[in-house]
């Protein structure tokens, strides 16, 4: 059981970070047009990556 929460919080740390990364990018003054568009469809992806991280963190927290 303790592997297995140790798993999901790395997964949540890893996605977390893909996120921040890529909503970093979106920050980068030279980022336009079709690129800002790419990195902003990447954030998206990450974002649900994220969030699908969360859920199953939650629910594993919500069964103990």
């Amino acid at each position: 059981m303790r592997e297995e929460r140790q798993k999901l919080l790395d997964e949540y740390a890893a996605t977390s970070r893909t996120f921040a990364d890529a909503v970093e990018r979106l920050r980068c003054p030279n980022t336009e047009g079709e690129a800002f568009m790419n990195s902003l469809a990447e954030a998206g992806t990450a974002h649900r990556a994220c969030e699908r991280s969360r859920i199953k963190l939650d629910k594993d927290l919500a069964q103990r």
